[in-house]
């Protein structure tokens, strides 16, 4: 059901990277975290191996490669947990109208503008965010990583991915197609699907995971049954492989995307989808963003 608070729901539907003068670190209530989620964002330069038209971020104007200094991103994390109190209710000032139940901290998510995997820091990033979910074991927070999936195969993000997990934490891969002609178009990539589908199976082997992916129209156009069908086959294929996926999260666009020719699908055809992927691929799966 949709938030009946309208704050809330504006909290929810609204996610700037820029909070309080910081580089990395910017919180917000998330939906699927159930609360508050404080983003990580490690691509400031924007820097994406997909060109997804659903995408919210402006990348016509490029930054230059930045190092991300990853002391400072612990500086900037610790100042917001500090903020969190003995009951895990964040306490700053932007959530301060939201009922308690609403702001508890529920993960660190690392995202940003880009694929976070990319960054060359990628591995000591996650090192750091697992030594700092350590430190505060009274804080019952969980490390997440938002990903394309494109560079799971990489070891040093193998690596990260072990870090992040090592205490309590959760992948959000993303698959949003099921044949490669649909992936070009809401994707739009030089690493093909079947790489993909190769690097989920090995992920799942070794992680537990969520699969997250997004559906709209592009041109006018929703995806078709038969690509419907071929995602649901991707989904068994993963599964059949032995890998581990603990859910599928559906949802579709939230914010203004990179191309006003992608809208988003409604209710009804997510909840039609959830229904398919519980009956035909054995999946768990939830609606997540969408009105009734």
């Amino acid at each position: 059901m949709p938030p009946k608070d309208p704050g809330l729901r504006r909290e929810q539907s609204n996610h700037p990277r820029e909070f309080a003068g910081n580089v990395y670190a910017y919180p917000v209530v998330s939906r699927r975290s159930g609360g508050v989620s404080i983003g990580v964002n490690l691509n400031l330069d924007k820097a994406c191996n997909f060109d997804c038209p659903y995408c919210q971020v402006d990348r016509t104007l490029p930054k230059p490669r930045q190092a991300i200094v990853v002391p400072a991103i612990r500086a900037e994390l610790e100042a917001m947990l500090a903020a969190c109190d003995a009951n895990g209710v964040c306490r700053l000032a932007k959530f301060a109208a939201l009922p308690d139940a609403d702001k508890r901290l529920k993960d660190i998510a690392v995202s940003g503008d880009g694929e976070p995997t990319m960054v060359p820091e990628f591995a000591a990033v996650c090192a750091m965010l697992a030594e700092l979910q350590g430190s505060r074991p009274d804080l019952d927070f969980k490390l997440v990583l938002i990903t394309n999936s494109t560079l799971l195969d990489r070891p040093t993000v193998r690596e990260g991915i072990a870090s992040l997990l090592s205490r309590k934490g959760e992948v959000w891969a993303k698959l949003d197609a099921g044949t490669e002609a649909w992936y070009q178009r809401v994707n739009i990539s030089r690493i093909g699907l079947d790489r993909i589908e190769a690097n989920l199976i090995a992920l799942g082997r070794e992680h537990p995971f969520k699969i997250q992916s997004l559906f709209c129209g592009l041109d006018g156009e929703t995806p078709p049954r038969d690509e419907l069908d071929a995602y649901l086959a991707r989904l068994g294929n993963i599964r059949a492989a032995g890998s581990d996926i603990a859910e599928v999260q559906l949802h579709t666009l939230a914010r203004k995307p990179a191309q006003a020719a992608c809208t988003p699908v409604d209710a009804a055809f997510l909840r039609d989808l959830a229904d398919r992927i519980q009956a035909e691929a054995g999946l768990s799966a939830r609606v997540y963003g969408v009105e009734d």
